[in-house]
């Protein structure tokens, strides 16, 4: 699906124009990235379907045998990470 029938599929449900719709879309993913931004151990729920959070990822090393045996390194970074729902897992 694209963005603007997903845009259409959320006005005509909530009984709303296309630009409302939008930009509560566009609200709720700017909250959610500023807010794990601020706060990197909260839960962002996304109603019915699952929760966003961030995941620290360790350091990674090791050696690309098809570049020659040529070492390299991952450094540790954060992640955005989405959980599933167990009630939507089904689908």
């Amino acid at each position: 699906m694209v963005k603007n029938n997903m845009i259409k599929a959320i006005a005509s449900e909530a009984e709303v124009t296309n630009k409302v719709a939008e930009a509560v879309m566009n609200a709720y993913g700017k909250f959610v990235l500023e807010s794990l931004n601020e706060n990197r151990d909260e839960k962002i729920p996304l109603p019915w379907i699952g929760t966003f959070s961030v995941k620290h990822v360790a350091e990674r090393s090791g050696v690309a045998a098809l570049a020659g045996g040529k070492e390299w390194t991952k450094p540790a970074h954060d992640e955005l990470k989405f959980t599933i729902s167990k009630s939507v897992k089904g689908l």
